[in-house]
């Protein structure tokens, strides 16, 4: 009986001290004997045996923790990414169903009813050729955003004045501006000029001065300013119109992703031409940001480099 405690003495201590630390304990303590120095030594190799053993499971355990934590926030986001890509495919495929609804509802009116008033047949043609113009354009767009974040969208870089890439940005959107009811006052400085692609800047402009007038109401004011800025080049494009939540501001640089009309509540454009603008506008090294308020107004602002596109036009052609 005795020989079996001390054996389940041993076995229950091995597993925490080692087999060898084991049995000099309880041989100690049973025969009251000191234990000898190679027994001590075997106990000290033991014991620093166990204590490497626990600091490689510690270390183990964090490395654990870390690919855990690690595959949690993978999991996280391409939930995210799934949720984007849904909201994506919604909003693209209610902007396309507006228009082409639009379309065929009227084409079928003036196909079913030819004896349609002539007046009646002119507002008719008239929504169906702006619905289309608007279809055209989403579609542009989608193509131009696919292009860009591919990395396969042609870039046309040279030398160039904004200056005059202004003016013409001005006069293309003008019949716009004289419809809307909205005053355009246009103020350049003498500025350097900067490498970018003229068709490309152009497009970020009308973007800018579109989004402004659209938001601006019936008599309302929209200024664009061209100044030299200690990093390059600066374009501010400013309008009275509802101003923009401080929390919206980068929301609205997102795909699909638009602040309501505070009038309607509802959303107005096709929510690309924002983000379009600012990867234009990064890809040429710059920036592009809004600073508003809500019932101020908004200030959309781009800066270009003075060796904007450098790069990427050595790259292009």
């Amino acid at each position: 009986a005795d020989a079996d405690l001390v054996h389940f003495a041993e076995t229950q201590l091995a597993g925490a001290i080692g087999g060898a630390s084991a049995r000099v304990l309880v041989a100690s303590v049973v025969q009251e004997e000191p234990p000898g120095l190679d027994e001590v030594m075997d106990i000290l190799d033991e014991a620093s045996q166990v204590r490497a053993y626990s600091h490689e499971l510690e270390q183990k355990s964090r490395e654990l923790e870390t690919a855990s934590a690690e595959l949690r926030a993978a999991n996280a986001q391409l939930q995210e990414l799934d949720r984007m890509k849904d909201e994506f495919m919604s909003s693209v495929t209610h902007e396309l169903r507006t228009p082409l609804t639009s379309i065929r509802a009227f084409s079928e009116i003036l196909r079913e009813d030819p004896r349609t008033h002539l007046a009646d047949r002119m507002r008719f043609l008239t929504i169906i050729v702006k619905e289309t113009e608007r279809l055209t354009r989403l579609i542009n767009q989608l193509l131009d955003m696919a292009k860009i974040e591919s990395g396969n969208a042609e870039w046309h870089t040279s030398e160039l004045d904004v200056q005059e890439a202004i003016r013409d940005s001005v006069e293309a959107t003008s019949q716009l501006f004289r419809d809307s009811g909205v005053e355009l006052s246009v103020s350049m400085q003498p500025a350097p000029r900067v490498r970018a692609d003229r068709d490309r800047l152009m497009q970020v402009i009308m973007n800018l001065l579109s989004n402004a007038v659209k938001f601006c109401p019936r008599g309302g004011r929209v200024e664009v300013r061209l100044a030299p800025a200690p990093e390059g080049v600066r374009v501010d494009v400013q309008d009275n119109g509802p101003g923009i939540s401080p929390a919206d501001h980068e929301i609205i640089f997102e795909k699909f992703r638009q602040v309501s009309d505070t009038l309607t509540g509802k959303p107005r454009g096709t929510g690309l031409g924002l983000p379009i603008s600012r990867k234009i506008v990064e890809h040429f090294g710059g920036r592009l940001w809004v600073e508003s308020e809500l019932g101020r107004g908004a200030t959309f602002s781009f800066v270009l480099p003075l060796d904007a596109g450098a790069r990427a036009g050595a790259e292009d052609e």
